[in-house]
């Protein structure tokens, strides 16, 4: 735990919890990032377009959620504070992550741990949610051009209000499938280590699109324009963001405004940190999931 080794307590719904150490926890919020099977029929229910409004929805609050882990890795201890000035209503029921939030709130720094852990999960979560909606939305839009089909015989099976939009940006989604076989998709806001080896490149993917971390004379992040990027000693932050260390061209708008964050801590280590939408992929030779975190 941050501070204290004594066992920690959580009042989640009528039930208060006691964990005894952060793997304990973060085992307990694991089982909390699917959609319950409730959630699932009532995003069945949903029309296409309030499957787009609710895909929106989702997205603002997840960027918010990504705002706040990137600033409290930034900025140590500062994650009370941040979660505090979200209102708890932001989070869902579903398993109770409304009520695990608020208890957290009312707690000291010790709990610190524990609420990077829990909001990392919820977000986690959240992508759970943006699956099952992709899905639903998918199998809503075959079913319409088919019955647009049936019903005209000089139409183009284009349901009206079922166009493609960024959420559902079939591109990504084919990437996520094409990268099945050699990549992995980062667990997002979990971190991972890859060990390098001198004048090795290691690929990676921000989105569909793909970089490289060079490292031979210098750690260089390059770009699928083979612009290099030099990767300093520390925490550095890439994204379209001013805000970020390394700023990639707006061109690249399916790369989060804050993507990943790369940790050098040796010559032969560096840490990831994915905090994107859209994923950051690694080949699974390199990435030691026994080390995240």
């Amino acid at each position: 735990m941050s501070t204290s080794s004594e066992p920690l307590s959580l009042e989640i719904g009528e039930q208060t919890i006691t964990f005894h150490s952060l793997g304990e926890f973060e085992f307990a919020m694991s089982g909390r990032t699917d959609v319950p099977s409730r959630k699932i029929a009532e995003l069945v229910a949903l029309t296409g377009n309030e499957l787009k409004k609710e895909a929106k929805a989702i997205k603002a609050v997840e960027q918010m959620f990504v705002d706040v882990l990137a600033k409290s890795i930034d900025e140590p201890g500062t994650i009370a504070e941040l979660l505090r000035q979200i209102d708890v209503h932001v989070f869902s029921q579903d398993h109770h992550w409304r009520d695990l939030m608020r208890s957290l709130n009312d707690k000291t720094t010790d709990y610190d741990d524990l609420r990077r852990i829990a909001l990392v999960k919820y977000m986690q979560y959240l992508r759970s949610r943006q699956d099952v909606i992709k899905q639903t939305y998918a199998v809503k839009k075959r079913e319409s051009r088919a019955e647009s089909k049936a019903n005209s015989n000089t139409g183009d099976g284009n349901a009206p209000g079922l166009r493609d939009t960024v959420i559902f940006d079939t591109v990504i989604a084919e990437q996520e499938k094409d990268t099945t076989k050699d990549f992995t998709r980062l667990p997002k806001g979990e971190s991972v280590h890859l060990k390098l080896h001198p004048n090795e490149i290691v690929p990676l993917r921000l989105s569909k699109h793909a970089f490289h971390i060079i490292q031979d004379d210098n750690l260089r992040l390059v770009d699928d324009h083979d612009q290099a990027h030099a990767l300093k000693r520390g925490k550095n932050v890439i994204g379209r963001d001013n805000i970020c260390n390394i700023v990639l061209d707006s061109a690249y708008r399916d790369v989060s405004r804050v993507h990943l964050m790369i940790e050098v801590s040796s010559e032969d280590t560096v840490r990831i940190t994915d905090l994107s939408s859209h994923g950051t992929y690694v080949p699974r030779r390199f990435v030691d999931f026994d080390q995240h975190q």
